[in-house]
């Protein structure tokens, strides 16, 4: 099965339990590694997450170049979200490489914007906060159409694959 038949097996999987009316979880297998979400809402065009994980043995033992190259890919690949993303910080210590949008969406409720970690333990991790002037930042679903769900794992996967 293409990754794109597994995606669309696990939403029916999902929509069989009455639909999506509280958070649920969502796993496939992608051939580079394991893509998880919690998804917050789910219909026949789009839906929701919480947040879009890829695991991979893949980047174990990668160096921060490799995933500031990694970054960079997915910079150029992500133009399809509300905002574009690119690399804000990188951790040599914790091997680990910060994107954010750039620019955020700022509006009267606030400041929103999208977050994606690249992380030399194997993680790719994608997620979308929202903060209001004075407070906290907290995570908010991320809304997007199915076929944008698909790219994004695609995009993850290929980023990863050698």
């Amino acid at each position: 099965m293409t990754l794109k038949e597994n995606i669309n097996r696990e939403f029916s999987r999902v929509t069989s339990h009455a639909g999506v009316s509280a958070a649920q979880a969502f796993s496939v297998d992608t051939g580079a590694g394991v893509l998880e979400c919690e998804l917050t809402a789910l219909d026949n065009i789009a839906c929701a997450f919480n947040h879009f994980t890829l695991s991979t043995d893949k980047l174990a033992g990668a160096s921060l170049e490799q995933l500031k190259r990694i970054s960079e890919s997915l910079s150029q690949k992500l133009s399809y979200l509300l905002e574009p993303i690119s690399a804000v910080e990188s951790d040599p210590d914790g091997c680990t490489i910060q994107m954010r949008s750039s620019p955020p969406h700022k509006d009267d409720d606030g400041t929103s914007y999208y977050e994606l970690l690249v992380r030399r333990g194997g993680q790719l991790s994608l997620c979308r906060y929202t903060k209001g002037s004075g407070a906290g930042r907290r995570v908010i679903a991320a809304h997007v159409t199915r076929e944008v769900f698909h790219r994004l794992a695609a995009d993850f996967t290929a980023a990863v694959s050698p």
